[in-house]
This record gives C-alpha cells, sequence and structure tokens, in this order.
C-alpha cells in the first residue's frame, strides 16, 4: 500500500507495526503482501530472538468459513489473551490443521499452513510449550483477513531447523536444463544443496 493512500495509517495499526518500522519488508512480512488474486504468501522467517524464542505473527486464518458468532467472539478478545492450538486431523483439505479456539472453546481460526509443519515440530520437542497469544484485534472496517493478529511463540532448540520440510524445499524440476549452472551458483550462495 503506499503511503499516500488516506487509509495507510489504518493500515499500519491493523498490522500492529510502529510508525517508525513501517519498511516495505516489515509490512510485507506482517500481512503476508496477499491479494485476492496471489496464489502465493509473503512470510518471515524466523530466527530466534534474544531470549531463545521461535517468535512469529500471523493473522488468524479461514475466519471467512466462520459463523457471524465466531466473528462476534473474536471482537470481544483481549489483548495478550491465550489462544489454545488444536490439531483438526478430520479437516478435508489439511490433515494437519490447527485450530485457535479461546479459553470457552470458541474456534476463531486457524494457524496459517505455513508454520503449522514448525509447530508440531515445536510441540515435540518442547513438551507442549508453544504458546499463542492474541497480539491486537482490529474492529471494522479492517477486513476480516486483518482482524485477528496472533504472536506464537516457543523455545527454539539447538537442532531446530524452521520451515525445512519437504515443502520448503528448491524444486528443481523448475529449472530449465540451460540454467542449472545459475541453479547450482544460487544453491551454492544459499546452502541449498540441489
Amino acid at each position: 500500500m503506499q503511503r499516500s493512500r488516506p487509509d495507510y495509517k489504518n493500515y499500519i495499526q491493523w498490522l500492529n507495526i510502529p510508525e517508525n518500522e513501517d519498511d516495505p519488508i516489515s509490512i510485507l512480512s506482517r500481512s503476508g503482501g496477499r491479494k485476492v488474486t496471489d496464489h502465493y504468501e509473503v512470510f518471515p522467517y524466523p530466527e530466534p530472538d534474544k531470549n531463545g524464542l521461535y517468535k512469529i505473527h500471523f493473522f488468524a486464518h479461514g475466519l471467512r468459513y466462520l459463523p457471524k458468532s465466531t466473528i462476534e467472539r473474536i471482537n470481544q478478545l483481549q489483548d495478550q489473551e491465550i489462544l489454545y492450538l488444536n490439531h483438526d486431523f478430520q479437516n478435508p483439505y489439511h490433515s494437519r490443521a490447527l485450530l485457535l479456539r479461546t479459553n470457552d472453546n470458541y474456534i476463531v481460526g486457524y494457524c496459517p499452513q505455513y508454520i503449522v509443519d514448525d509447530v508440531f515440530k515445536l510441540n515435540d520437542k518442547n513438551q507442549k510449550l508453544v504458546k499463542v497469544q492474541i497480539e491486537k484485534v482490529n474492529p471494522v472496517p479492517a477486513p476480516l483477513e486483518l482482524r485477528l493478529l496472533c504472536t506464537l511463540t516457543a523455545k527454539w532448540q539447538d537442532d531446530f531447523r524452521p520451515f525445512s520440510s519437504q515443502e520448503y524445499q528448491p524444486i528443481i524440476s523448475d529449472i530449465p536444463a540451460d540454467n542449472k549452472q545459475v541453479g547450482h551458483k544460487v544453491s551454492s550462495l544459499l546452502g541449498l544443496n540441489l
């Protein structure tokens, strides 16, 4: 979004980014940079914070599929309130889907698919010490996809590598034969094994 747009200030507030930190990369990593026509999503690569924690911000997904009463419940949530993760193993679209629920058992969205694999790994290593807190609830006129901003934290183990599942590996078949040399140079720079 251009800074000159009248709703830019609201947008930055919905993302909960301090005004002096609203550079394009911060905005993309928090917002996902999604448009209705996009088939991809941008998200930050987690690194351990100063306390040795995995910490990532995300907006709850799937709100448009939930009943109106859920949206009303979301509007009552408070900053720093704890949300609980539940494995929705019978989900017909994603067998590892993770529901977000309140203490009083309202389902208030889904954890984004791009961190689900990390959450399962972190949960296994940390004996259920993965924590999700509400960072900010954005009231109307914020769009549904920016309604519920959450923060997920967990202890970062020495042997943990984020986004290391098969889903995040390079697709070698996408490199044309005449560009394989370029691909090898890029992979060497990034430390990838092609």
